[in-house]
């Protein structure tokens, strides 16, 4: 690809697939000195179990977008055909990613924790879009596919002429039937990156020694 034609690409992605490296990562580690110091308590051994699973897959789907977005600007500058590939590998690990931490976050809000303030861990669905059904089922169909992908090639359940796999496009992923744009998924992840840098934030007090004068 010419220079120009690798520009108008990248400009076009950019546009469709948002950059989320604003948000907050190493959120385990974080998560795991916390509860060494103390500051990461939970009601019982279960909740601290469904905490950290949700912390480390809300970490990982961030990081496998961050890839896949990667990936596809690398395709784009240079034409590697591997970049492109990788950068399906990442977006698939980032909706495996992303549908097993909604599981963790619907038992969290069912387990009504609360914040330091006194409102609800998890948000409402209606200030949290990605606890939305039709928003949560779209995830699970895609996250499905991907799962089931070797089965329905093996019974013939896919037609010959279509396309197998993951398909990334301008402004959404795509596979057999089933879609997910990219500004929804970035929107998705950032929320619940929200919640899970919540459990892994660590705050420390400093105050002066008065003692020694």
């Amino acid at each position: 690809m010419q220079k120009s034609e690798n520009d108008h690409g990248s400009n076009k992605l950019k546009q469709h697939m948002p950059c989320i490296g604003h948000l907050k990562y190493s959120l385990r580690p974080k998560r795991d000195l916390g509860q060494i110091l103390g500051m990461h308590k939970l009601p019982s051994g279960r909740g601290r179990q469904i905490a950290d699973g949700f912390v480390r897959l809300a970490e990982k789907s961030a990081i496998e977008y961050v890839e896949a977005r990667a990936k596809l600007f690398k395709f784009l500058e240079l034409g590697n055909a591997d970049d492109e590939y990788r950068a399906g590998d990442h977006f698939e690990s980032c909706i495996q990613s992303l549908h097993r931490a909604i599981n963790y976050l619907e038992r969290l809000k069912s387990l009504g924790y609360k914040r330091g303030d006194g409102s609800p861990l998890v948000p409402k669905p209606q200030n949290m879009t990605v606890l939305h059904q039709s928003n949560a089922n779209s995830i699970r169909d895609f996250r499905d596919a991907i799962e089931h992908l070797e089965n329905d090639i093996l019974k013939g359940l896919i037609p010959e002429t279509q396309r197998t796999g993951v398909h990334l496009g301008w402004d959404k992923a795509t596979i057999g039937s089933h879609n997910l744009g990219y500004k929804e998924v970035a929107k998705w992840i950032e929320q619940i990156n929200r919640v899970a840098a919540i459990l892994s934030e660590i705050y420390v007090t400093v105050s002066s020694n008065q003692t020694g004068k």
